[in-house]
């Protein structure tokens, strides 16, 4: 089955990002600059490291692809891996979404 990866990555961490496609092989994704916003920034939702206040957007990339199986889960452990070398506010984030039909 194919899975649907969302990768959320501040612009700082892009490099990295990248050599950890490199790494597995993905050889195909898009990507795009994107600039979050967030009403209530103070550090107390769970979406605080996600956007930031409207003053200071928070400028970070999005990366999307299709990925079999076994290929999305090396990619989420390796990006757990590199968020547990950095100590910053805004690791990787990454979502799996499984694709029921495709033509």
């Amino acid at each position: 089955m194919m899975k649907f990866v969302i990768i959320q990555c501040v612009k700082a961490y892009h490099p990295e990002l990248e050599k950890i496609f490199k790494a597995i092989k993905i050889n195909a994704y898009s990507e795009m600059d994107v600039e979050g916003f967030m009403e209530q920034a103070d550090g107390t939702t769970d979406f605080s490291n996600w956007f930031a206040a409207s003053k200071n957007p928070y400028n970070y990339m999005v990366s999307f692809m299709f990925l079999a199986d076994d290929k999305a889960d090396k990619l989420l452990e390796r990006i757990d891996e590199f968020n547990h070398t950095v100590e910053g506010m805004s690791p990787i984030n990454a979502y799996i979404v499984g694709v029921e039909k495709f033509v």
